[in-house]
């Protein structure tokens, strides 16, 4: 298999997860019905999986990570994104910032991993 039918691959099952975690963990976190401090744990565990999911990215996929981080950060901040157009709350934009944040600097962490290693 060729190196970029290879990455492409990687970025489709990337995007897949990424759908996955956006749709049944960002999404339910948002739509639970619960006091603040559960959805506050909810949403805290789902960062803690966007971290090690994009850690793991990083070490995996060491050239080059930002498409593997996108594809699997922006699925569920564009729910969210659409979600908070009806109904805004101030919380959403920090926890879409916070995705995007924890996704970047796992992936920049995986990748420093990954040339310590070597």
């Amino acid at each position: 298999m060729n190196k970029d039918k290879k990455k492409f691959i990687s970025i489709i099952v990337t995007l897949i997860i990424g759908i996955g975690l956006g749709f049944f963990g960002v999404m339910v976190s948002v739509f639970s019905d619960g006091s603040t401090y559960e959805r506050l744990i909810t949403m805290l565990i789902i960062l803690i999986i966007y971290g090690v999911l994009s850690l793991i990215l990083g070490f995996i996929r060491p050239v080059r990570p930002w498409g593997h981080m996108l594809a699997l950060s922006l699925p569920g901040v564009v729910m969210l994104i659409f979600y908070t157009i009806k109904e805004f709350n101030i919380l959403y934009i920090v926890y879409v910032a916070l995705i995007l944040l924890i996704a970047f600097f796992g992936t920049k962490s995986g990748k420093s991993m990954r040339r310590k290693k070597n």
